[in-house]
């Protein structure tokens, strides 16, 4: 999952994702500054500068946004 994720943040053109970690909660990357692959989980760092940490290991799964 680590590796899948730091491809998409390092993907040219960078494509908006999200990772789902239960059935009714995800959290939307828009562009790869919103988000960066550490060692065991994700930082997730909105547009007001709050951070979510999201250990690897809690993602359920990964899917692109339909784009509008």
């Amino acid at each position: 999952m680590k590796e899948e994720i730091r491809r998409l943040l390092q993907a040219t053109p960078f494509t908006p994702f999200a990772v789902d970690v239960a059935p009714d909660i995800a959290y939307s990357i828009a562009t790869s500054d919103h988000a960066n692959a550490t060692g065991n989980a994700l930082v997730i760092i909105d547009d007001h500068g709050y951070i979510d940490l999201i250990p690897f290991s809690h993602i359920r799964r990964v899917r692109y946004l339909a784009e509008a």
